[in-house]
């Protein structure tokens, strides 16, 4: 079955994938970066480990955001090889008594690590740090492109997030920028839906306008450049 709305102006906020919001091909851009990760919310063995506050080298009372370390590989091996190549690191979340979350990352990468090399590293990586895991509560497999092109200014659909290019390209965050872009975006949709001659183009043209100025245009360039770097 086909549903048919009608609606005065169309906000797509599906995600970098969009098939309906169109990329700006008139600048040239820099293929998006991707940022890859697999995690486990897991219970850990606690009943052999010498001080119950750590869990490997991870203090319990703490989060690890950047373990970079390549120590769990073998001295001039492939699997270090590669991890030099294209690093990941470890990220641990204890949340309570012996449950945490552990996701091994690339932080962006083109072309896109696999699932299954990071979930392959974060074996190696537990079991070198001689952590041992009783149960997997969750599994997560993290995908997010980063950078690449804006979208045209000059289309009716107005895209918004990952569908308007908004994830940070050197970092992979993105919920900060979206929320500070909504209350200027709504405010200008809102602007010309009450305008008495409704014209969509102008209308989108504006929400662009306030999700893309001149300033956010060159800040996020600056932010391309640290991707690459």
């Amino acid at each position: 079955d086909v549903t048919q709305v009608r609606a005065k102006l169309i906000v797509d906020c599906t995600g970098h994938e969009s098939r309906i919001v169109l990329k700006d091909d008139r600048v040239k851009s820099i293929p998006p970066g991707f940022q890859i990760a697999y995690g486990v919310l897991a219970k850990v063995d606690e009943s052999n480990i010498p001080d119950s506050d750590y869990a490997g080298p991870y203090y319990k009372e703490a989060m690890t955001l950047f373990d970079y370390r390549t120590d769990h590989f073998p001295e001039g091996s492939n699997e270090l090889s590669k991890a030099e190549k294209a690093p990941t690191f470890m990220y641990a979340m204890p949340l309570n008594d012996n449950r945490i979350f552990f996701e091994e990352t690339s932080l962006v990468a083109r072309p896109a690590l696999s699932f299954q090399e990071c979930k392959e590293r974060y074996l190696t990586r537990m079991e070198h740090l001689g952590i041992t895991i009783t149960e997997i509560e969750e599994e997560e497999f993290c995908y997010i492109p980063m950078g690449g092109p804006l979208p045209a200014k000059d289309q009716r659909v107005v895209g918004f997030g990952g569908a308007a290019a908004m994830v940070h390209p050197s970092t992979g965050y993105h919920l900060c920028r979206a929320m500070m872009a909504s209350g200027s975006v709504a405010e200008a949709i809102r602007k010309e839906l009450a305008n008495k001659n409704f014209n969509p183009d102008r209308a989108a043209a504006s929400a662009y306008n306030a999700i893309w100025s001149p300033t956010n245009i060159a800040q996020r360039n600056f932010a391309v450049f640290g991707g690459e770097f």
